[in-house]
């Protein structure tokens, strides 16, 4: 029989009761470091599950690449919509187990491309690879 296994809560933000997943807080300020305080909720999920699968185009379109970021979308104005409240400003990251992101994901990457240095931007990526490859592998146990 397969055992199911649960994922640990996520901790708790930094002096907060929230669980995003990364905090930026900029003690230099977002002048010094390009960054800005904000919190970021990073959802990885299956574009093989049921309500992927249940997303409809209109106009009888079904181009993948376009179900697939229709979905992604959804996924990330969800969270969006039942965040808890606070002042910072939020962004969903949103990843598909194969590493396809979302619009405003794209974005986010972007603007952390920008102030961060190469090394430190690419060994993030590379973690994050690392991570998602876990997850496909966790998906794929028998």
């Amino acid at each position: 029989t397969r055992q199911t296994r649960y994922a640990p809560p996520e901790p708790l933000g930094h002096q907060t009761s929230r669980r995003n997943d990364i905090q930026v807080f900029s003690l230099l300020g977002s002048q010094a470091t390009g960054l800005a305080n904000a919190e970021y909720d990073l959802t990885v999920v299956s574009l093989a599950n049921k309500d992927a699968r249940a997303t409809k185009l209109p106009n009888q379109d079904t181009d993948p690449s376009r179900l697939a970021n229709k979905y992604l979308d959804s996924v990330a104005d969800h969270k969006v919509r039942h965040r808890p409240t606070s002042n910072l400003p939020f962004y969903p990251i949103v990843l598909s187990l194969g590493g396809m992101m979302n619009g405003s994901t794209t974005k986010v990457f972007a603007s952390w491309k920008r102030v961060m240095t190469r090394g430190t931007y690419n060994l993030m990526l590379k973690r994050l690879s690392l991570c998602l490859l876990q997850a496909r592998v966790r998906s794929f146990e028998l």
